[in-house]
């Protein structure tokens, strides 16, 4: 605010004033036809640490494990090129880095999501901060504006109600143009509350127009007593152009040429006394080789931060690598029909060029419920981006399955002998491989061709081998999948056609599936989201035993968070309806929003950062019409939901689910 200090004739000015001067604002953009794409920049980011206050307990946090003990000060320097697709998508390139934490580890690496807010877009940062500046967003905040000068007015803002979603600050405006050139807004958000300024002052024309000149973040972390602030200094467009050849270099002679603001002196004091008056030499080994020392307690500590606290991660202009922490609360899940699961996930990409990447995902878990460990591997290979174009091979074990027609059989060979219900006889662990194609013959049609493997096996093998029935089941089942969407505003509807062929592949089953399916999702204002899926799928050609196994309809024990599967399911039912039915139709609905019902309250609403309401319904063989009615919100701590079940009109059950978010995005 001191910028605004000694400005004469400030004078508030009318509704009407102030109408004409936020519709400016709102569209800036569209009336000056500015966009982010296909950008590079040279770019400077300067990170100070101080952690006045700190515990064991900060080591478990993502990325601050070096910072938890030894020195309370750090400073990171890095200097490189940021490449914009457009201003939610970039990646930034570390051609100079110097760093005091030990081992140069990547530390708060959730401040890059801040680096470059979008002022003029529905949210300020990849999803989340509702941004005052965008129309839709107009209905949560109070504005006041004030005429500090001829060409420039001063615009106040602040939120209708305490929600973490909304921020308050001013901003410097252009009155001819609308143009931000100058804005400070605070919140709190994800664990951190910030102080962010920005300045925006380039022209109109300006190819970087959108990009802001300079922003610091100032930010305060606290959690179970620890104490840590920090101050990140962002620089965009700097004039020096390093050659490529330079890649994550540490040497103090380069960055002392290229760095566009000077060091202050408590940066100097931190560097001095960590090289130990080595900062004015050549270079600088941001770490020396360490003498080997028989000392196992350092090595077990390194060794539970990089494997076990920590994300491993590494990336490239060609790809990426990365494999999630062993210990992880957010990995976590639990609902009364699943129960409590806990996963690990992997992932890697390599990009041949624009139009060709490779990209492998592995997820891997454990459902205590059932007892069951899972796996989920995944090649992808995309080849034809324009039409969609990809190949993939999955390989997975699948959910544990039940086969009612091995009961049904037991019960009519040995009726009034044996309660083979309790004998898990009908239930079949399942691995499955899957070699799919997809590609857009049209803009608005795609076709998907699939071969698929099932190899099933008893639980209880011994049972079966008593009984005089099989303990393998295999089968060979090619796949065709055809899509359609009108519109990009129209639902994806798709037709799924497999049949199990006998004999193929020591295949010893066969049926002829179908399945149809219509989903939707919009994305309204306000970072407002409506998801609909209907559909129904029903098996033929039932001369053989068979699995009922269908692909959008089945259990999955291995759930996600609050974006992953949270939508499109029931969660009540019971887990052996999904194999029972010859047939099903299925209407699942939701909404989301991230200022429904508990966050306009002020205290819930600090820390609830959206809330969901569910419908499902199911119809199946045997039984009467199912319900679930849902309500869940998320929190920068849990996901929370609350279901209740009916059959017809009669209410049946209720339940939870719920998800650690903790760090989630850090």
């Amino acid at each position: 605010m001191g910028m605004l200090f000694g400005m004469p004739n400030i004078v508030i000015c009318d509704e009407h004033d102030e109408n004409i001067l936020l519709e400016k604002v709102f569209d800036y953009i569209d009336t000056y036809k500015l966009e982010l794409t296909d950008t590079t920049a040279n770019t400077y980011h300067k990170l100070v640490i101080t952690t006045p206050r700190r515990n064991f307990t900060l080591m478990c946090v993502p990325t601050l494990f070096h910072v938890a003990s030894g020195e309370r000060e750090f400073i990171m320097e890095s200097y490189g090129k940021i490449r914009f697709n457009t201003i939610k998508e970039y990646n930034m390139e570390r051609q100079i880095y110097v760093s005091t934490v030990p081992h140069r580890s990547s530390t708060m690496s959730i401040l890059r999501s801040y680096s470059v807010p979008d002022v003029y877009g529905v949210s300020m940062f990849h999803g989340h901060v509702l941004s005052p500046f965008h129309r839709s967003n107009r209905i949560y905040y109070r504005y006041t504006i004030s005429e500090v000068s001829e060409d420039s007015w001063l615009v106040t803002f602040k939120p209708r109600s305490n929600n973490t979603q909304l921020i308050s600050g001013f901003a410097l405006v252009e009155h001819a143009t609308g143009r931000i050139t100058y804005t400070r807004f605070k919140g709190e958000y994800d664990m951190l509350r910030f102080d962010i300024v920005t300045n925006f002052d380039r022209p109109v024309n300006d190819p970087l127009a959108l990009m802001p000149k300079e922003c610091v973040i100032n930010t305060t972390f606290k959690f179970l007593g620890n104490v840590m602030c920090s101050t990140l200094t962002n620089v965009y467009g700097c004039q020096h152009t390093l050659p490529d050849s330079i890649k994550s270099s540490a040497n103090m002679r380069e960055l002392n040429a290229v760095r566009p603001i000077p060091l202050d002196s408590t940066d100097i004091c931190i560097y001095d006394r960590f090289f130990s008056n080595r900062i004015k030499t050549d270079t600088i080994a941001v770490e020396e080789p360490e003498k080997k020392k028989n000392n196992i307690g350092k090595i077990a500590w390194n060794l539970l931060e990089d494997n076990m606290l920590s994300s491993i991660r590494a990336e490239n202009e060609n790809g990426y690598f990365r494999i999630s922490p062993l210990i992880n609360p957010q990995y976590i899940s639990y609902s009364n029909s699943r129960g409590l699961a806990y996963k690990l996930a992997a992932g890697a990409e390599y990009k041949f060029n624009e139009k060709r990447k490779l990209r492998f995902n592995a997820r891997v878990g454990y459902n205590f419920k059932i007892e069951q460990f899972y796996f989920h591997n995944n090649l992808h290979f995309d080849f034809n981006p324009k039409r969609n174009g990809w190949l993939e091979i999955e390989v997975s074990n699948g959910n544990r399955i039940a086969n009612s027609s091995v009961l049904d059989v037991l019960n009519e060979q040995h009726r009034d002998t044996i309660d083979f219900s309790s004998l898990e006889l009908h239930y079949f662990n399942d691995n499955r491989y899957q070699i799919s194609c997809n590609i857009a013959a049209t803009d608005q049609f795609e076709l998907m061709p699939a071969l698929v493997y099932h190899h099933r096996s008893a639980v209880n093998k011994a049972g079966m081998v008593a009984t005089g029935q099989p303990t393998v089941y295999d089968g060979f089942a090619p796949s065709l999948t055809l899509k359609y969407q009108p519109s990009i505003s129209w639902p994806m509807f798709s037709v799924n056609y497999e049949r199990c062929l006998s004999g193929v592949l020591a295949s010893n089953m066969e049926y002829e599936r179908w399945e149809i399916d219509a989903s939707l999702r919009r994305r309204y204002s306000s970072l407002k989201r409506f998801n609909a899926r209907v559909g129904g799928g029903f098996y033929t050609n039932q001369s053989t035993t068979y699995f009922v196994d269908f692909i959008n309809f089945h259990e999955d024990y291995l759930p996600g968070g609050w974006d992953d599967d949270w939508t499109g399911e029931c969660q009540l039912l019971n887990s052996q309806w999904y194999n029972a039915s010859k047939y099903y139709f299925r209407t699942n609905i939701s909404y989301d929003s991230p200022l429904l019902i508990m966050t306009r309250l002020p205290l819930a609403g600090r820390i609830i950062e959206a809330e969901r309401l569910y419908f499902s319904y199911v119809q199946l063989e045997k039984t009467r019409p199912y319900f679930e009615l849902g309500y869940g919100f998320t929190t920068r701590f849990i996901s929370l939901g609350f279901f209740a079940s009916f059959l017809n009109d009669q209410f049946q059950k209720f339940g939870t689910k719920f998800t650690f978010e903790l760090f989630r995005k850090w």
